[in-house]
This record gives structure tokens, sequence and C-alpha cells, in this order.
């Protein structure tokens, strides 16, 4: 019995590319926000036991606390505004693949054979054995494809029709690893 290859001719979307790639950076990004928030508390909280050791005249506590609550202070300045300048920095990235996608306006293909996973799109092809390929269903709505452990390609749901989202993923579960990310 022979196996159905699948191919998907997607045409380029500005929305959908935007969609999700703002989805990308915020999954990359939320949890060390989180994080980041959670250790201003912790060191706004440093600081106010320092105070009350200031208070009591208890300096060496007092000095100790406030070196720690002023340090985590920092740190989270320092990484919300990495953060900041990352997000430019993502966002003049994402408009100048928008232009690149305008000026070659040519459609990714996605390719599932019976011995490999491809995809090309106007600046590169790739094709990867099923052995490398891991994937993942984020919020029901992506699927999350990682070839190699480097490289992601996240199909929208909103590209295919949902039979062949499912064909997609059947062909995923018997093929490669589901792996959570």
């Amino acid at each position: 019995m022979n196996e159905e290859i699948l191919t998907y001719n997607i045409p380029y979307s500005e929305i959908i590319l935007r969609q999700i790639n703002q989805y990308e950076f915020k999954r990359l990004w939320e949890n060390n926000l989180t994080k980041n928030n959670k250790n201003l508390l912790g060191g706004i909280i440093t600081l106010l036991i320092a105070i009350m050791f200031f208070i009591t005249k208890d300096y060496g506590f007092s000095g100790l606390f406030a070196g720690f609550g002023i340090a985590t202070c920092s740190n989270y300045i320092s990484y919300y505004s990495s953060y900041r300048k990352n997000k430019k920095k993502f966002h003049k990235l994402i408009d100048k693949e928008i232009l690149n996608l305008k000026i070659n306006s040519t459609d990714t293909i996605w390719e599932f054979t019976p011995t490999h996973f491809g995809f090309r799109n106007y600046k590169s092809e790739y094709k990867f054995i099923w052995q490398e390929i891991t994937y993942c269903i984020l919020d029901d709505k992506y699927l999350y494809i990682t070839a190699s452990s480097f490289l992601n390609f996240i199909l929208d749901k909103a590209n295919i029709d949902e039979d062949n989202f499912n064909k997609t993923i059947h062909y995923l579960e018997n093929k490669s690893q589901f792996k959570e990310i």
C-alpha cells in the first residue's frame, strides 16, 4: 500500500505571518517575563526587610538585605530593557520579512512524504528525515514542527482546511515524535 503524500501550497498572508511570529515571540518571552516580575516582587520585599532592619538599627543585616534588593531590582530593569529592545528588533525583522515576501511573492510549500518532511519558501528549501522531526499542537491552532532540534516551522490551522489539518496530524503521529514545548 502506498502512503499518501501531503503537499500544501500556502500563499503569502501578511496577517497570518504577523500572527504566527507574534505568538512565537510571546511564547518565548512570556515565562521569562513572569519569572522576572516575581524577582522584582522578591527584590521589593527584600528592600522592605532592609528598611525594617535599618529602623531597628541593625545596620549589618540592613546593608545585606539592601544589597540583595538593589541587585534584584537592577536585574529586573536590565532584563526589561533587554525585552523592550528585542521586541523593537523583532518588529523590524518582521517588517523586513513582509517586505521581502511582497517582493518575492512565491508560495510556501509544505510536503509530508513517507521518507521526509519538506519546506520551501522564497529564500530556502529544507528536507528532513522523520527521525529528526518532533511536533506539538499549540493552543489548538498551530502545528509546531521542530526539525533537527533547531529549526521551527509553524503551520496555522487557518492556512489549511480541518480535514487536511487532521490528516497532517495523523501523518506526524505515525512518522515523528510528539514533544511538549
